[in-house]
């Protein structure tokens, strides 16, 4: 016979749950001999497949096993976790954080409704009781674990993304409703009353509603006629429904904006738990730009008054707001800012004065020749402007440069009738020969002349250098090794 422990017993159903190697085990009323009707208590049990579920049948009590509400461990290494750990093993479910008889039904709920919103078919089907049952609408009862993975995996909320709303009821302690309301017409909105019992899922009866849209009101705002569109959730009164019609149709009216599409939104939140349970919304589709709008209020037609009031002021500030970029060029005055100005243009270095750049950074590189296609790949892995490498065609010093128009642009030390090679991307070849400078003659060159940097040839070791003017303003020297 298999051999585990009792996780919890209900007296008033008689009851319990038999836990072996993390498997939990529903034994039905009546499997349990008396003395081990006790949470902890190390039992032998039978296993019985009813409706495809497996349950545990005729429970007895180990020999030599003390069942006591006050001793929950045993001290063996019976269903240790390691051959060193002394105590039941950890319970092997996907949500190890409610593996107590105790967990409140509200937290229970919540980690279902998270697991179903965000897709994790396993970590739902976890928190059911072995024997548990789904009622759905048409009147079907599923139950058995293939049948409820089934079923959550075709539910409209599974994966939808969105925060489920949980609150207790109020005829029973253990009675939980998580509902996804529909949130646009002809959506299907999903509501679930929930029994939890031991931190587990019992029962649940499913609800499906759709929400509909009231007939749309034609309006006329900014002299055309658009649909004024009205729906509503929970109840919501006639009364409260005509003053939001009228009041946002007024609104709309108003402007000259012409408003091609208009939708309003009652709901009343059915947790009595909520402070302000009223909530109006309006959706706008002005001229092709959506504007939205929400109030909450204690009173429905309260959250309608200042829906309107936002809705007016949404408005307005849209109209100034307009009228004042249609005259605002864009350009900041000296010595203000307004939002909207366009950004101040910098340069990609700081403009010190000529007087004050120093030489700063001394750079060699140490490769062999490359062709022109290598160049500008290590170029572009470095994110440089340049690159001064070994022609491999020619055997010159050459600088290979990207060009304002996101081209490239090759220069050697001196002109060579050497052919460049197969390139990925078109390569200008220059004809121009590098000046002949001393390091001197090269900084004053480049001061004066407001270039980034200067390929010339160094008078002294006659090889190709290249001299640039850093990020600080200061300059950069790199010569070949």
């Amino acid at each position: 016979m298999p051999e585990g422990v009792v996780r919890w017993f209900d007296e008033s159903r008689g009851d319990a749950e038999i836990l072996r190697d993390g498997r939990p085990y529903h034994a039905p009323p009546g499997a349990l001999e008396p003395g081990a009707r006790h949470p902890g208590a190390r039992v032998h049990f039978d296993i019985e497949r009813v409706d495809g579920v497996e349950e545990a049948i005729d429970v007895r009590l180990r020999q030599s096993a003390v069942a006591s509400r006050h001793r929950h461990r045993l001290g063996t290494l019976a269903g240790a976790r390691r051959s060193d750990t002394k105590g039941p093993s950890v319970v092997a479910k996907a949500h190890p954080e409610l593996h107590l008889a105790e967990a409140h039904p509200l937290q229970v709920a919540r980690s279902w409704a998270t697991a179903v919103a965000s897709g994790d078919v396993a970590g739902a089907l976890a928190l059911y009781s072995p024997n548990a049952t789904v009622r759905t609408g048409d009147g079907r009862s599923i139950e058995g674990s293939a049948a409820l993975q089934e079923w959550l995996s075709e539910s409209s909320a599974l994966g939808c993304a969105r925060h489920a709303h949980v609150r207790g009821s109020s005829d029973r302690a253990d009675q939980v409703v998580v509902s996804w309301p529909a949130e646009a017409p002809g959506e299907a909105g999903l509501t679930l009353d929930t029994r939890i019992a031991h931190g587990e899922i019992v029962e649940q009866q499913v609800e499906q509603q759709v929400l509909e849209a009231a007939a749309p009101t034609e309006v006329a705002p900014g002299g055309g006629a658009e649909a004024l569109a009205l729906t509503t959730w929970g109840p919501v009164g006639e009364r409260a429904q005509t003053r939001a019609r009228e009041k946002v149709a007024s609104i709309i009216a108003e402007h000259e904006t012409p408003v091609l599409f208009a939708r309003v939104k009652l709901a009343w939140e059915p947790d009595p738990a909520q402070p302000r349970r009223a909530r109006a919304e309006v959706l706008l589709d002005v001229n092709g730009e959506p504007l939205r709008v929400q109030a909450t209020a204690h009173e429905m037609t309260e959250a309608v008054d200042l829906l309107a009031d936002r809705l007016r002021h949404q408005l307005e500030h849209r109209a100034r707001r307009l009228e004042e970029l249609q005259r605002f060029d864009g350009v900041a005055r000296p010595g203000e800012w307004r939002h909207g100005d366009l950004p101040t243009e910098r340069p990609p270095y700081f403009d010190r004065p000529v007087a004050e750049r120093q030489l700063v950074r001394h750079k060699t590189f140490a490769v062999g020749e490359l062709t022109c296609d290598e160049a500008i790949f290590d170029m572009n892995q470095l994110d440089d402007d340049f690159y001064l490498f070994v022609d491999l065609a020619s055997g010159l010093d050459s600088v290979v440069e990207r060009t304002e128009e996101s081209t490239y642009r090759m220069t050697r030390l001196v002109p060579s009738t050497a052919e460049l090679g197969p390139t990925a991307e078109p390569v200008e070849l220059s004809d121009t020969e590098a000046p002949v400078l001393s390091l001197d003659e090269a900084i004053e060159r480049l001061g004066s002349s407001g270039e980034r940097h200067l390929f010339f040839q160094d008078a002294q070791s006659g090889r190709g250098n290249v001299l640039y003017l850093r990020y600080d303003g200061h300059y950069g020297l790199i010569v070949p090794e």
